[in-house]
């Protein structure tokens, strides 16, 4: 049977579509055919969005009424559900928004499917960091691995994670929960690492500032994809229908230092690194790796991307913007 009702489409309702995720999400589907429309919070830079996806709908997935209006009046095949308080800081500092947003938003669009259209599928973005600190045995982490998260945007992620499997199993809903690693790529924000660093390599490049870049904690390693990688891995879920719990990553940890190093190397010049008190924070998680053998083996996705080449384009991206 047809996932797409033999229209060889897919309309799809993504919610945070204004989001770093969002945008390159929205990017894929449209460009493999399916009719993209979206619920955006923050109207920051929608313009150029806009000019891509016409149909962007504003609204909060905290109001449950207008979101209910809003997606009765779209009628999506599919929702993303991408949605949420995201920068692990944020969370900690503003925990009962964190909570609200990414517990409650998910609830908001779960009962919207099982009262209003229980037809209607549903891809949730959760995160592998509901994992947590890995015990012996752990590594890489695999849909089996049991949740442990370290902080409150985890938390946060873990009990909508719960949520979301619950509705699937109790009331026959179709949904696909993701568990994806760091993902990284061009047009990210500064508040995360990877775009920090390359934000301020490219600056110093350009002789903009004292050409001093300033790290925090760098002994971590992580499993890092590229966004653009990210978001076929959900447009292959979408597309081949399937359900239930997948990880997303590339199955290998890189040290943070190691990031800042190729970057460096990428800018081709000698640049002065030095740590910033201000920006050193306890390392929680020494090491994640994220298993996608499931992921393969039930739709296909491996990541394609090198590291290099995603470190090569988020430096470029910067460099270019940082000249406007």
């Amino acid at each position: 049977m047809s996932i797409t009702g033999g229209k060889g489409y897919l309309r799809v309702f993504i919610t945070g579509i204004e989001g770093f995720v969002g945008r390159h999400l929205s990017a894929e589907l449209a460009e493999a055919g399916h009719e993209v429309s979206g619920l955006y919070y923050d109207d920051s830079g929608i313009g150029e969005l806009a000019e891509k996806i016409p149909d962007l709908r504003r609204g909060d997935i905290l109001d449950r009424a207008e979101l209910s209006k809003i997606l009765n009046s779209v009628s999506p095949d599919v929702i993303v559900h991408l949605g949420a308080v995201s920068f692990v800081p944020a969370a900690t500092k503003t925990p009962l928004m964190a909570w609200n947003v990414n517990l409650m938003g998910t609830l908001n669009i779960l009962e919207w499917i099982r009262t209003e259209n229980p037809d209607t599928r549903l891809l949730f973005v959760s995160t592998s960091e509901i994992y947590g600190k890995p015990k012996e045995g752990d590594l890489p982490y695999t849909e089996r691995t049991p949740i442990r998260p370290e902080n409150m945007y985890a938390a946060t992620k873990a009990a909508a994670d719960i949520a979301a499997e619950r509705y699937r199993n109790l009331y026959d809903l179709h949904i696909a929960t993701l568990r994806p690693s760091n993902h990284i790529g061009p047009g990210q924000s500064e508040n995360f690492v990877v775009s920090s660093f390359a934000k301020q390599v490219a600056g110093a490049v350009l002789g903009l500032g004292d050409g001093v870049i300033r790290v925090g904690n760098l002994s971590a390693s992580r499993d890092f994809l590229d966004v653009r990688d990210v978001v076929r891995a959900y447009r292959f879920v979408l597309e081949g229908g399937v359900t239930g719990i997948f990880n997303v990553g590339s199955g290998r940890a890189v040290k943070i230092s190691d990031i800042l190093d190729k970057l460096v190397e990428i800018a081709g010049t000698d640049i002065r690194v030095e740590t910033d008190p201000e920006r050193l924070r306890p390392v929680d998680v020494p090491i994640v790796m994220v298993s996608h053998k499931k992921l393969l083996a039930e739709s296909g996705w491996h990541p394609e991307i090198p590291l290099e080449k995603t470190l090569e384009d988020i430096f470029r991206w910067w460099k270019e913007k940082l000249k406007k």
